[in-house]
């Protein structure tokens, strides 16, 4: 996402994706996280491990996290 923080604040205000966390920082932690595209998901894991998933695929990733 593009532009200073408050224009990411205002974004993330109008379209409601401020009702979960959100990281507003620098390409830093997208790198960390190999995130390539917005709409990606980052799992964090208790022991420090990760995985991303991409845009549409929430659900079923949560489901199957909780199934586990």
């Amino acid at each position: 996402m593009s532009g200073d923080v408050d224009e990411k604040a205002e974004f993330l205000d109008e379209t409601g994706a401020n009702t979960f966390p959100n990281v507003i920082e620098g390409d830093a932690i997208w790198d960390r996280f190999d995130v390539k595209q917005q709409r990606t998901y980052v799992y964090l894991n208790d022991d420090g491990t990760w995985r991303t998933a991409g845009y549409g695929s929430l659900r079923e990733d949560v489901q199957a996290l909780i199934a586990q």
